[in-house]
């Protein structure tokens, strides 16, 4: 399955849950009882333990995306079986091993497909031991042939199947390398130390004593560290499933009971701190699995890339592990002493959290792991892939939607590194428009100032895809953004619910930069609670008079017009009385104060209206209908509130000091950023997941919210590294750079801060989530 089908995806996992159903798995749980043979053969008949092998080697070839769906069901459920452990991880083994003469690799991956054994994969030697080819413990197994067969000593831990296994794929060393053998239970010389798991899983330590194997339970000599490396990793990413599943139920469970428990005469889901905290824990579960997508898409891609893989499995593991644990502790803490009882179902989901994320590695390891094997930022002001400018005239127009992506990137590439001013490039503030204006004619006079806009009206047509693609080389090169509200904003709206004759009038000045749009939504008392706004227009005619006021508008000092919402009706419920009309700044009665910021730098402006007249013509859509169009704005806009862009390039400033400073070899500081470049990193698979969607032209859903809050506070907390590690830089001036200029300290931290309070504060944004995602009652 090269493309993923999500309709295939959600049947499947439909098909999951309706299974899962037919069985109580929390009182399996409860009871910590061995696997169930039977339900194993179930299992099987359904088709999951060969759901991920290929169809030419007797499995489904459904793939990793379907196997997924499945294990977060499985985690919904607590399954008890071990589906990983005697599923995923010999299935995906055998699978990846050259064809054994004796024929026994296939016999035996065709009976774990069909249910008739349940094998294990012991390989760990020591504790934390994340790779095959770690350094192994004194105890590890070695092997040493003998009149052909094989005697193996030593052990084996954290072994899951153990009790109740039919027997392991074992791997032990020797004098040719690491070899990979068939070990059935019930050989002479195995000693199995059962362990039981905080689940019930049962687990077991393997001591082998002059163990002896025949020489066709030899499976492989020759690549059994990679073999079985990649197996465990996968096993990784669907054991990260499986806690996403985990974390999905017990929040559910979780809203379901505060909706319902009452404290001191009101339900406990209407207090906002603990609506926040729901927030933040659902929060951890969604970057969880959109990192989990997002890695399985990048491996399909790129199934032979073994840094990436590994890199990959690290960070979705330890981005799942976290995740689950906290979802599952703040469970128990939200329910109160019932919580920390048997009796309550979260207790399980804490159980089954706490051993799923220790095996196979825990949150910190695979942090470190992560962080010693994804690649270094490019140095500060370097293009890892930059090509030849061509000199020659690129096209005005083209078939920008059927050229290939990989051509349509590299050519806005070469066009940002000939007409783009270098200078200009990452500036970390907003540019005035005496600025930014030249680059600005430069796109104009180019026709590639309105990526978005049909043809017909001057814009480039582009697809979703294509405007996604636009915008990211845009991002990754360092444009800075031109006054663009009315590009972005206001021509979509006139595209849309403009008269033919508001289209005529506004849109070529907007792609000339004749006009230059500022954005009058926020008031001083209407900020996040947007429908309270009181700037009034009263109908006069063929007019309306405006009076009123308009803050926080986006340099408006340099603008010449505004759109604005203002309100036509008290009579009526505050978001319906709200009309959306244009007005030209010059008119009589405008008046603008600059806002210094914090910064120092004049981003903002009020604007205040003195019985200015505008004419009716002026009206976008129906009177009184101005809060359905702003409303409009949202969706594919807000794709790119979240973007990465920020934080990546905050990481970028922090590795570029490091180098300077020699901070890379302090392993207190190496951690520290560690689980900073997992948040960019996570940051940016949640993004590609819903550019994904976006691209497709799938609707966006309601969980895009949670990239604002994210993306601005992943922000923020780079920033504070940078600010640290810049020391005295790190209480510079804005524009003052570090040692030779290329790094602006506090530049991030300060832009985050504002961040996270404009477009609807993140707490307000965390109250939004709560009531409409969570559905949280009272919220």
């Amino acid at each position: 399955m090269n493309a993923v089908d999500h309709q295939l995806i959600e049947e499947i996992r439909d098909s999951a849950r309706d299974f899962l159903q037919r069985r109580d798995q929390r009182q399996c749980k409860r009871a910590c009882a061995p696997p169930d043979r039977g339900y194993w053969q179930e299992i099987a008949a359904v088709g999951w333990l060969g759901m991920s092998v290929p169809e030419a080697m007797g499995g489904l070839g459904l793939g990793w995306h379907a196997m997924a769906a499945v294990m977060e069901e499985a985690g919904r459920a607590l399954l008890p079986e071990p589906l990983v452990g005697a599923g995923v991880l010999g299935a995906t083994l055998l699978a990846r091993l050259p064809a054994a003469a004796s024929g026994l690799r296939e016999s035996l991956l065709q009976d774990i497909c069909d249910g008739t054994r349940m094998i294990g994969l012991a390989w760990q030697e020591t504790e934390g031991q994340l790779e095959a080819g770690e350094a192994a413990a004194a105890f590890g197994v070695s092997m040493s042939p003998r009149d052909g067969a094989y005697i193996l000593n030593g052990e084996k831990r954290h072994v899951i199947p153990g009790a109740g296994a039919d027997g392991w794929l074992i791997t032990a060393d020797g004098e040719q390398g690491t070899a990979l053998f068939y070990l059935p239970a019930d050989t002479p010389g195995v000693t199995l130390h059962a362990q039981q798991r905080a689940d019930g899983t049962a687990a077991c330590h393997l001591a082998l004593e002059s163990a002896v194997v025949p020489a066709q339970a030899l499976l492989a000599q020759e690549g059994v560290l990679d073999a079985v490396d990649e197996s465990l990793d996968y096993g990784r990413l669907m054991q990260s499933a499986e806690l996403i599943g985990v974390a999905r139920q017990v929040l559910a469970d979780t809203v379901a009971y505060l909706n319902t428990r009452q404290q001191f005469g009101k339900p406990l889901a209407s207090f906002q701190a603990l609506q926040h905290r729901l927030v933040d824990a659902a929060m951890q579960v969604e970057l969880a699995s959109n990192s989990l997508h997002d890695a399985l898409a990048t491996l399909q891609a790129a199934p032979d890339d073994i840094p990436g893989r590994k890199a990959a499995a690290s960070r979705v593991k330890a981005r799942a592990a976290r995740a689950g644990i906290d979802a599952a502790r703040l469970a128990v803490q939200l329910h109160g002493a019932i919580g920390y009882t048997e009796e309550c179902d979260v207790s399980l989901y804490f159980r089954s959290a706490l051993h799923l994320g220790a095996w196979l590695g825990n949150t910190t390891a695979h942090r470190q792991r992560y962080g010693a094997l994804a690649p270094d930022p490019a140095p500060q002001g370097e293009d890892a892939d930059a090509e030849e400018t061509d000199a020659a005239e690129f096209p005005r127009e083209a078939d920008w939607n059927g050229m290939p992506e990989t051509e349509f990137r590299a050519l806005l590439r070469r066009f940002f590194r000939a007409r783009y001013p270098a200078h200009l490039r990452h500036v970390p503030w907003r540019l005035h428009w005496d600025e930014i204006k030249t680059w600005y004619y430069t796109l104009s006079r180019q026709g590639w100032i309105a990526p978005s806009w049909p043809r017909e009206y001057g814009g480039m047509a582009l697809s979703p895809a294509r405007q996604i693609a636009f915008i990211e080389e845009a991002e990754r090169y360092g444009v800075a953004r031109a006054p663009d509200q009315g590009l972005v904003m206001l021509g979509p709206i006139l595209i849309r619910h403009g008269t033919e004759e508001q289209r005529a009038r506004f849109l070529p000045g907007i792609l000339s930069g004749e006009a230059v749009w500022a954005q009058g939504y926020s008031e001083p008392n209407a900020g996040s609670d947007l429908a309270s706004l009181r700037c009034e227009a009263v109908i006069d005619g063929d007019g309306l008079i405006v009076t009123g006021q308009k803050t926080w508008s986006t340099l408006a000092q340099d603008a010449t017009h505004m759109f604005m919402l203002v309100r036509t009706d008290k009579s009526v419920k505050k978001q319906a009385g709200i009309s959306f009309l244009l007005v030209d700044l010059s008119s009589p009665g405008v008046s603008r104060r600059p806002i210094r910021t914090l910064s120092g730098h004049e981003e903002f402006c009020e604007v205040f209206f003195d019985q200015v007249r505008v004419p009716r013509a002026n009206l976008v859509g129906e009177l009184n209908a101005g809060w359905g169009i702003a409303k409009a704005l949202l969706g594919f806009e807000r794709l790119f509130s979240g973007s990465p862009k920020h934080a990546s390039h905050a990481l970028q400033q922090i590795f570029s000091i490091a180098r300077q400073r020699g901070l890379l070899a302090d392993p207190a500081f190496n951690d520290r950023l560690a689980e900073l470049r997992l948040d960019s990193a996570d940051l940016t698979a949640m993004y590609r997941v819903f550019a994904d969607m976006a691209k497709q032209g799938r609707l966006l859903p309601p969980e895009l919210s949670l990239l604002k809050i994210w993306a601005t506070e992943t922000h923020e907390r780079l920033g504070a590294l940078l600010i640290q590690i810049a020391e005295e830089y790190g209480g510079a001036a804005l524009r003052q750079g570090y040692g030779d200029g290329g790094v602006h300290a506090l530049a991030p931290y300060v832009n985050a801060l504002a961040a996270t309070i404009f477009s609807g504060t993140n707490e307000i944004q965390r109250n939004i989530y709560a009531k409409q995602v969570l559905g949280l009652e009272g919220a």
